[in-house]
């Protein structure tokens, strides 16, 4: 060790060997601890990952390792070596001075797996942080993370929320269309004005005008008094319809009769008023096919369909799962009471390879399910439902060709990930290291919505 006073912090000098994802992630977090010095990268690709940000940080690097192991001049206390390339472990042990410990093998790959768990932590921490500043008021906004068909959603809705122009939100069941309608309300400005929503399920179809439009004393047994609906309470604000799909015809015309002129008639009365409220509907039903069957009025869809913001189900987006995933856990502690920091590399990967039919709420309950479960501050692949963790061997049951496109799509991604990290998310070097022509390369990266920036050195 290096010799120090008793005022300054001992130096541990340190020569990583491997600079891929293990040597950059141990780099990443030796950076910021000023009692250690890193003397020395070597790799045998200079352009590892961990080669580049090695260079950036003006640290020594070299690819070739016994020239370094042979240097008596260099001063180092610890060789880490994190290639797992056997032969490189037995060069390290017959050539390093004797007073070098060295860490291998299991050891080394345990260290570097919690450095990047640690990193990866973070990242979703600051990136989680980050997007919640784009609330305000309080409310529930979505997360749309980073994926091209979310970017756009969002862009749509920047657009649209500050008018006063109707908005219908369609999208498989669980995807966030309350969220949505939730961020279109914070972001327009009628924030701080009346928001109601209303589930159209929720009331039979005999008192579903009466919650909507209001009635008048004495216009059916047991109105005993005036009582104003949903539509003239939200008055100057927005009224969420959700499963408007399911709203029965008699109420369809005059609810486009509203949308129209603003007119409301309150059953049982004859005198029509006129309001101005925002209505923002929800359905995850196909309307067109429901004009088509005759059970959904062709003028009020027309009218509806004016703007319509369409929500790809999770499955389609699933680069954002990391951060959803996050964003669960992070309400499910508060919910629960309970102190559960992370999520196993197993088990997230279990989680990024399933198909999610019920969306944001079903990975809402798995994860509130798997923090119940564990009894540590780790969510493990066994504390999710046997269909998650057998997704892989399920897919045989879809056919061969099906289950043969599934294994072939997990590879794919899987390579992105390997290749985008060690070219530091370069795309002409990612395709090299791959032996891929750059346009094939670049193929893979839209048909799987990967985006290469997020593996840049200070993005990951």
């Amino acid at each position: 060790m290096a010799p120090h006073t008793a005022s300054e912090q001992p130096i541990t000098r340190l020569i990583i060997v491997g600079a891929g994802r293990g040597g950059r992630a141990l780099i990443e977090y030796f950076l910021t601890d000023p009692t250690i010095e890193i003397v020395m990268v070597v790799d045998q690709n200079p352009e590892a990952s961990g080669m580049q940000l090695a260079r950036e940080a003006h640290l020594p690097t070299h690819t070739r390792l016994r020239p370094v192991l042979l240097d008596r001049e260099l001063q180092y206390d610890i060789l880490i070596e994190v290639t797992g390339d056997p032969a490189v472990q037995q060069e390290v042990i017959d050539l390093k001075p004797d007073h070098v410990r060295m860490i291998s093998g299991v050891a080394a790959r345990f260290l570097w797996a919690l450095l990047e768990e640690r990193s990866n932590n973070q990242y979703l921490r600051d990136k989680y942080a980050a997007i919640r500043e784009h609330n305000r008021n309080g409310g529930e906004e979505m997360l749309f993370g980073s994926s091209p068909l979310m970017k756009n959603l969002e862009k749509m809705i920047n657009q649209v929320a500050p008018t006063r122009q109707p908005v219908l939100i369609t999208g498989e069941t669980g995807t966030g269309k309350e969220m949505v309608a939730d961020t279109i309300y914070q972001r327009s400005d009628l924030v701080g004005q009346p928001f109601i929503k209303v589930n159209c399920t929720a009331f039979p179809e005999d008192i579903i005008e009466s919650e909507l439009f209001g009635h008048v004393k004495g216009a059916f047994t047991g109105a005993a008094q005036d009582k104003k609906g949903l539509l003239e309470m939200a008055a100057g604000g927005t009224l969420f319809l959700d499963e408007i799909g399911d709203i029965p015809m008699a109420m369809q015309a005059k609810l486009l009769r509203f949308l129209q002129f603003g007119e409301v008639r309150p059953v049982g009365s004859n005198e029509t008023h006129v309001i101005h409220t925002r209505l923002i509907a929800a359905t995850n039903r196909k309307l067109r096919e429901l004009v088509a069957a005759g059970s959904f009025r062709e003028d009020l869809y027309f009218r509806l369909n004016a703007f319509t913001l369409e929500l790809p189900a999770l499955r389609e987006r699933k680069e954002d799962l990391p951060l959803f995933i996050y964003h669960f856990l992070k309400k499910g502690v508060l919910k629960l009471n309970k102190k559960v920091e992370r999520v196993s590399a197993t088990a997230l990967d279990q989680l990024i390879q399933y198909d999610w039919p019920g969306n944001l709420r079903e990975l809402q309950a798995v994860i509130e399910r798997a923090i119940i479960l564990t009894d540590t501050n780790r969510i493990e692949s066994e504390h999710l439902p046997m269909s998650i963790q057998s997704e892989t061997l399920s897919s045989f049951e879809r056919g061969f060709k099906a289950a043969r496109a599934l294994v072939t799509d997990d590879f794919e991604k899987h390579a992105l990930h390997h290749y985008l990290n060690q070219a530091a998310g370069n795309v002409t070097r990612a395709a090299n290291l791959a032996r891929l022509p750059r346009r094939s390369f670049y193929r893979l990266l839209e048909k799987h919505r990967v985006d290469p920036r997020q593996y840049k050195a200070g993005e990951r």
